[in-house]
């Protein structure tokens, strides 16, 4: 008797723990399916209270707590993914980009060193690690490492980033010219992410005399830009 009650306990649990594992995956599903990042955090969480091991939750909630700079609860999910997926570069260039965004820096290259140890041909890890070694005053390493992800050709943006980096390494090693060529290259593979930011690191009168003619034809057409977008339709969803 007490053989079959153990056994119809173990299997009650067992379809307890199937059951709570379909609820996860629902809710999960829920999650890639809404439209507003903040709902699919909700779902993300959901998903997670029942089932503490589904790692594409902690992945896609870790990328939303990231894109809202969320970055201290970002880096809690990434470390989560870490526990459960070891041998995962994204995690580790995620997680060492958000420390990146944090100034913490030491932490940005340890984390950041693993990815590209997993996965050599990760660009934006070499990128992020160039800003990261930048910053830490290591300009020569920044413009090593901003040289490597632009040879390995990443999308457009990340090519461009590289660019603005090394543009700013060479710039505090004495290389103006370097810096002038790659700073005109930045823009015009991302004229207006690369712009913003970078005038937003320098004066403006430096800015405007460093950036060439690519600069100001970058400036041009980001005016025309907002001129010619038009205003969101009232009730319109995108």
């Amino acid at each position: 008797m007490k053989k079959m009650l153990l056994s119809l306990l173990t299997y009650m649990m067992v379809l307890t723990s199937v059951a709570w594992a379909q609820d996860a995956i629902y809710f999960y599903k829920q999650g890639l399916e809404s439209s507003l990042a903040n709902q699919r955090i909700g779902y993300f969480t959901k998903a997670l209270e029942l089932n503490p091991n589904l790692v594409e939750a902690y992945e896609k909630r870790a990328f939303h707590y990231y894109y809202q700079r969320r970055y201290d609860k970002a880096i809690q999910d990434y470390t989560k993914v870490i526990e459960l997926k070891p041998d995962g570069s994204e995690a580790y260039r995620m997680r060492g980009s958000a420390h990146l965004k944090k100034e913490e820096l030491q932490l940005a290259i340890d984390n950041l060193n693993r990815a590209i140890e997993l996965d050599p041909r990760a660009a934006s890890a070499y990128g992020f690690r160039a800003e990261a070694y930048r910053l830490s005053g290591m300009a020569t390493e920044a413009v090593r490492d901003s040289t490597e992800a632009i040879g390995l050709r990443g999308d457009e943006r990340t090519t461009a980033t590289a660019y603005r980096t090394r543009a700013k390494a060479l710039l505090e090693l004495g290389r103006e010219e370097e810096s002038d060529a790659d700073f005109n290259k930045s823009v015009e593979l991302d004229p207006r992410y690369v712009l913003i930011r970078y005038l937003a690191s320098t004066s403006s009168l430096e800015g405007v005399r460093r950036m060439g003619l690519m600069g100001i034809i970058a400036i041009c057409f980001v005016g025309i830009f907002q001129l010619t977008m038009r205003a969101p339709q009232k009730g319109r969803h995108h």
